[in-house]
């Protein structure tokens, strides 16, 4: 009895390491994004390598003034061409900037975020 004890542990403590191993890690990055004017609608798209996968659909992350963490899968991040913001509100042409997923976590590690304030330009 005290065998099948031992083996259970020992099988439960070996699929915990397994899973732990499989599972990708999350990186939270926080963004303060503003826009003049302000109340526009700011999204991201990662965008991966043509023969990794298609684009991703783009993810909201809120109206500015925008000042949020968003947890977003390493894996995603490493594979990225590109990490693309996209801000945009009626009566003014979109605004994009993009990063390489390098270039996001480096900047959240030395900045502390992902800082961006677009002047948006009327579209008339």
């Amino acid at each position: 009895m005290r065998f099948f004890s031992l083996f259970r542990g020992t099988l439960l403590v070996l699929s915990l390491t397994l899973v732990a191993g499989c599972a990708s890690t999350v990186r939270t990055v926080p963004f303060q994004i503003q826009s003049d004017p302000l109340g526009a609608t700011v999204l991201y798209q990662v965008r991966a390598d043509a023969q990794d996968s298609p684009n991703y659909d783009w993810i909201f992350l809120g109206h500015t003034p925008l000042d949020v963490r968003r947890a977003i899968l390493s894996r995603d991040l490493k594979r990225a061409d590109s990490f693309v913001i996209r801000v945009m509100k009626d009566g003014f042409l979109d605004q994009h900037k993009s990063w390489t997923g390098e270039q996001i976590v480096d900047e959240a590690k030395t900045k502390g975020g992902v800082f961006w304030n677009p002047r948006l330009v009327p579209s008339g």
